[in-house]
Parts: structure tokens; sequence; C-alpha cells
């Protein structure tokens, strides 16, 4: 009997502190290099792997491996003090490996972009502090190499003289909650790193399920073979979910401010895409609240006309309103301009919501008299045709919710200069606006919290006035998770479900 009892005991204990959240990813794992990530898939893995200094939290920068930070402006530069912190192979995270990771990325020019144009280098001030420095120093900069860069083990990673050939996938050593376990076709294993600590002590780790399937993985998280999808749920199936509680008793959603703005680009390097006053038309032309029911189901918010959405609390103007749908301006702003009929392109992807927006646009268009046909790409063809610069009109998004900041790679016409037959950077459309470049440009001579905000009301203003992209919609954030095999899940706004909280309160159920 005391040995069943004991039996008993180990078993339980293996429940409860052996249990593995099963999560599903979409998209292929075939490398773990930071600076290699090609897949949703890596990403979402990486980004368990590995930290940066700064991190952003409900709006908020917060450290991540450092505990403080102090801005220079007399010498353009920003300095750091680390947190006592290890690697997963027991090693210390010291300002070494900080200096080592920022100094690799310009050395071995690797592709983390928006740093580039403005971080010079990294030195040790002392073994727990660094400083990082740059052409010119602002208050925007909290938000890029600090919180881009990770950091990587200086002992591994100087061995690596060619790291965008390297896949990382033997053993790979961060210092994030998760460490690496193994790699298989179907899964990454991963546990939660003891030394974190943001690691739960009631959880052993994450599977993650590679998954090629949205509509498997829901099925999947049914069954409860899955505790939660690191995707966006599908509109329409998120609605069901809601609408129908009995017949899914064990899955749930959560629906969270969305950071992601749809937008139409236009090629400025083309007639009449370049005359704003096509660019109005088009603007007005368009039915924005028919597109927020019809593509997604209500689950998506009218875009502003200073396209910045309302999830950049800190910087979004609501005073210069949503877009609106004006038949009789689109015609007249239509009459001012030199389209004499010809039918546009517009470059569209495969996927089934921006083909049907595609539609919807395309119907919206012809009502006021402006001919297009759709041109539809897979993930790679869209990419190749942006970067070529090969089309007239495009659907496209730009992630601004937590980095409003990005708007300036987007739209400086320094971003859409062509090289070699490519756009150098990913304003696509080539978009050249004297005024807009000056409004873009003062985000980054901002030296103060106040003038920042003042920088970015004068640009969505002006983004009313010159629409240099059509901004649509923004999509609400759908994540959906099981009760079936843990309780304690934790929404928590502009974060979601899957964050640190989470971690802490989750419980399995058996």
């Amino acid at each position: 009997m005391r040995r069943f009892w004991v039996l008993l005991f180990v078993s339980a204990f293996v429940l409860v502190f052996a249990a593995k959240l099963n999560v599903a990813v979409l998209g292929d794992v075939r490398s773990l290099n930071p600076f290699l990530v090609k897949s949703s898939a890596e990403r979402i893995v990486v980004g368990y792997l590995y930290e940066t200094l700064l991190a952003e939290r409900a709006g908020q920068i917060v450290g991540a491996l450092a505990e403080d930070f102090q801005v220079d402006f007399s010498n353009n530069s920003l300095i750091l003090k680390l947190k006592e912190r290890k690697f997963h192979d027991g090693s210390p995270v010291t300002a070494d490996d900080v200096v080592f990771s920022f100094n690799y990325v310009l050395q071995k020019r690797l592709p983390l972009g928006p740093i580039l144009a403005y971080f010079t280098g990294a030195e040790k001030i002392d073994e727990k502090t660094v400083r990082l420095k740059f052409r010119t120093m602002n208050v925007s900069m909290l938000s890029f190499a600090p919180m881009a860069i990770p950091i990587i083990p200086r002992s591994i990673w100087e061995k690596i003289d060619k790291p965008l050939e390297f896949p990382n996938t033997e053993k790979p050593i961060g210092s994030g909650v998760l460490a690496f376990e193994k790699l298989t076709p179907q899964s990454v294993v991963m546990k939660f790193f003891e030394d974190h600590p943001d690691a739960p002590k009631q959880l052993d780790g994450m599977v993650f399920h590679i998954v090629q399937d949205e509509t498997m993985g829901f099925l999947g998280l049914v069954k409860g073979d899955y505790d939660y999808l690191f995707w966006n749920l599908d509109p329409e199936l998120a609605q069901q979910v809601m609408d129908n509680p009995k017949k899914y008793p064990d899955v749930k959603v959560a629906l969270i401010e969305g950071g992601v703005v749809n937008v139409i680009l236009f090629n400025h390097r083309k007639t009449p895409m370049n005359d704003v006053n096509f660019r109005k038309a088009i603007l007005y032309a368009l039915n924005y609240q028919e597109l927020v029911e019809k593509v997604y189901n209500g689950l998506a918010d009218v875009a502003s006309l200073g396209l910045i959405p309302k999830r950049a609390k800190g910087v979004f103007d609501e005073t210069v309103g949503c877009v609106q749908q004006n038949v009789s301006m689109a015609k007249e702003f239509l009459k001012k301009c030199d389209y004499d009929g010809r039918k546009l392109t517009l470059l569209v992807s495969s996927d089934r919501k921006a083909m049907d927006m595609a539609e919807y646009i395309k119907l919206y268009l012809k009502n006021v008299g402006i001919q297009v046909e759709l041109d539809v790409q897979g993930p790679e063809g869209l990419t190749t045709k942006l970067k070529k610069a090969d089309f007239d009109l495009a659907l496209y998004s730009y992630s601004l919710g937590s980095h409003p900041e990005m708007v300036f790679y987007h739209l400086h016409s320094s971003r859409g200069e062509m090289k070699d037959g490519q756009v150098v950077g990913f304003n696509y459309g080539g978009v050249n606006i004297p005024e807009l470049n000056a409004a873009l440009e003062s985000i980054w001579m901002a030296f103060s919290e106040r003038d920042r905000v003042d920088a970015f009301v004068r640009l969505q203003r002006l983004f009313a006035e010159l629409v240099p992209v059509v901004p649509l919609l923004v999509p609400v954030d759908i994540e959906a998770y099981s009760t079936k095999n843990f309780t304690g899940w934790v929404v928590l706004p502009g974060e979601g479900v899957m964050n640190a909280e989470t971690f802490k309160s989750l419980k399995p159920v058996r």
C-alpha cells in the first residue's frame, strides 16, 4: 500500500511539474539563427530563445537584459546597465557579449535594417555597463537598436565567420525564457530556463508543433492537441466560436486592439499615381465600413486618415478622423487628374482575405470610373514585384502599433530609391514628397517626448492632406486558446494571451 501511495505521488508530481504547453505555429523551422529568420514559426521560436536589452510591454519601454538606461544626448549615445543574467549554457551575460552582438551586426552587415541608418557602434564601459553610439540621438532611438538586436554569446558566435550561412539548429544558446531541447520536422521542443525571472515553476516547457494549414491547426485546438495558436484566427471562425460556446466549450477567443494597418500603395514613379487628386479619388471611392463587415466580419476598425493606429496610444491623433467614402468627391477629384481610363494593376497576395478585399476595391473603383485588374501573387512573387516596383497599386500592410517610427522607413524618399533594379528600402511605392520627408525627419529630431508627440501630430495631419497611401482597415488581433488542458490564461491589453502573467498563472487541469 505504501508503494502505491508513493507511485501515486510521483505520478502527480510528474503531471504538475513536467507539464508542457503544446502550441501550433505556421511554416517551417529550418533555422534558429536570429539573423536568418524567414518563416513565422522561426520568428516565434527565436523570440523565445533570445532577448534584447529593452522590450515593449503594454506600450511601455521596459528592461529585458538591461535593468537601467540613460540617454546621453551630448554624446549621441545610450548607456545601459545590465542585469545579472545567464545564457542557457550557464555562462553569464556580460558587457563583452552585448558589445560583440551589436558590433557583429555592423561588421557582418546583417539584415536588421532599421538600426543601420543611425547606429555606429557599441563599447564597454565596465563589466555590466555598455554604451551604444548613434550618428544622431533622439527619444525614438529607444525603440530601435536596444529593442531589435538579439544578444548572442560571444564565445559561440565569434567562431561563425559567415552568419547568414549558419542555421544554428544543433544547439542554439540564448538567454530567453525558453531553452532549446530538440528540433524535428514536426516540432521544436523547448524547456523553461530555470534561471530566467519569468520562467514558471509549474510548467516544464513548450512544444511548438509545425503546421502548414490554419484549418488543421484549429481542429487540433478543438480536440485539445494544441493549447494555443500562434496566428490570428480567421474572423469568420472566431465569430463562429463566440456564437456557439456549447459547440466549442474549451476554445476561447481573445480580441486585442490591432496595430497593423492595411493600406493601398501607389507607385509614385508612374502617372496618375503621382497625382494627389488621383490618390484622393481612390481614397473617397472606397466603402470602408462594408470592408470591415464583409471581409473581417466586423472584427476590424476603419483606419485613421493619419495612418497611425490607435494602438500607438502615445502619438495617435484622434482629431484627424477616419477615412470615409464619398463617391461624389471621388468623381470630382478624378476629373482634376490626368487619368485616361486605362486599366491599372492592383498587386495582391493570394491570401483569401487580401483577395476578397481586392475584389471589393475593384468594384468600388469601377463605380467611380477607375479600371483595375488584379495581379495575384504568392508570398515570394509579391515580395519580388514590390522590390522591383512592378505594380501600379498594391495591397500591403504596415505594422505601426508598437513602433510607429517605422513609418519613416515605409514612406521617406531615401527608402524608395532604386539600385540595380531593386528598391533599397521598404518604400516600395517610391513616395517622394518634400513636405512629407521633412515631417518624417522631424520624428528623428525630437529630443523630448513632447517634441515626439508634436512631430507625430503634424505628420498625421499631413498624411490626411497628401494621401501618400490610402489607409484602409486595422484588423483586430484574434487569439485562440484552449482551457481543456490548462486554466489560468491571462489576457493583457496590447500583449494578448501569451505573456509572462499567463506563464505564471497557468495550471494543468489534470
